[in-house]
């Protein structure tokens, strides 16, 4: 079950805990999750939805500047080119929440591979290795490696990948 702190935990590092701690400020986007079913949508409009509803959500709290306070307490203000990466982040937060069948690796697979989505190449590696050939394994280690942060992958990329 998707809760709302799963989401928090999501959109702290982007967003900053002052503003996602904030009493039922993620309950809509939550919501939204939940609301999934994959008889009705596909990933690519669910994530296109959580990008709108981000963007309404945080316009309503911010105001036009979508200035927030980071963690550190330095304040910077969230671009809307931004949005998407926060969706994707949101989006790991359903990728996860998936069982591991063979459906469900067939759509986040075709899914990963039309948007190159970090999450879904996240939930492939960590959860649907014993799909993954081992070159295509690799492959998508080499991807995450080369182009996010050590910090994004350092916990859970292999070092045999590496």
């Amino acid at each position: 079950m998707i809760e709302t702190w799963h989401v928090r935990d999501a959109l702290r590092p982007r967003l900053g805990s002052a503003l996602v701690d904030e009493p039922g400020f993620l309950d809509g986007i939550t919501h939204t999750l939940r609301s999934f079913a994959p008889y009705k949508d596909t990933f690519a409009s669910m994530a296109a939805r959580l990008e709108e509803d981000l963007f309404n959500l945080l316009y309503e709290r911010l105001g036009p500047g979508m200035s927030v306070t980071m963690d550190g307490g330095r304040t910077r203000r969230v671009r809307t080119a931004e949005l998407k990466d926060a969706a994707d982040d949101v989006m790991g937060v359903l990728f996860d929440s998936l069982k591991v069948y063979s459906v469900n690796y067939d759509i986040l697979h075709d899914y990963c591979m039309e948007t190159g989505s970090f999450s879904a190449l996240r939930v492939l590696y960590t959860k649907y290795q014993e799909f993954l050939p081992e070159g295509e394994r690799r492959i998508i280690a080499r991807i995450i490696r080369d182009n996010y942060p050590a910090s994004a992958w350092e916990n859970w990329l292999s070092p045999a990948d590496l």
